[in-house]
């Protein structure tokens, strides 16, 4: 008797086998393909952050008061964003603020959630003098 209760038991993990590793496959593949989604978001938010600072290195001085000099600025964000490799466009948003816009695009890892991730990243950077107490000259 103890020998039909084994044979009728065989197979029963293979069973389980078959069901479990392709569910545990696909919950594997989102998360490699997620977190590079993920990865790409917070790539093109910090290539637009970084460059909108750049942008405000363009600070003019020379006249009293003190504000971004627009054409410097613009050139400076779009030298950043090209040698950072990365489409952009630059925008001056007033007389202290400067807003980029960058396009990052990657192939994903394994393609579950399409072959490429794109995403777009915006930044402000705006001049702020005297800040400690929030008055602008």
């Amino acid at each position: 008797m103890t020998t039909r209760t084994k044979l009728r038991d065989t197979g029963s993990v293979s069973v389980i086998v078959a069901v479990l590793v392709p569910a545990l496959l696909l919950v594997f593949a989102l998360v490699v393909d997620g977190s590079a989604r993920l990865r790409v978001i917070a790539r093109a938010d910090a290539l637009a952050a970084e460059a909108a600072r750049a942008a405000n290195t363009a600070v003019d001085t020379r006249s009293p008061a003190i504000s971004i000099d627009t054409t410097s600025a613009a050139r400076t964000a779009a030298d950043y964003l090209a040698r950072a490799g990365y489409p952009g466009q630059v925008s001056v948003a007033g007389p202290r603020a400067v807003r980029v816009s960058v396009t990052v695009t990657e192939a994903t890892p394994i393609g579950l959630l399409g072959g490429t991730v794109e995403a777009t990243g915006t930044a402000l950077a705006e001049l702020g003098v005297g800040t400690r107490t929030g008055d602008l000259p």
